[in-house]
């Protein structure tokens, strides 16, 4: 899984209504890719605490 690098959301973070389109739709769709890791990560976290603490039976 990669996230979005410190780097990567300052860039998103200084684009603005004079930037490029193409570098906004790029940022719109690195941000969703992010968020869709985000997603999977914490339904696999919940999954495992809910496997731990023995409320979901397996």
């Amino acid at each position: 899984m990669s996230e979005l690098t410190p780097e990567r959301l300052s860039e998103i973070r200084g684009l603005g209504p004079a930037s490029d389109p193409i570098d906004c739709w790029t940022a719109v769709q690195d941000l969703l890719r992010d968020r869709e890791q985000l997603l999977r990560a914490n339904a696999e976290a919940a999954e495992e605490l809910a496997t731990w603490t023995g409320s979901l039976a397996l």
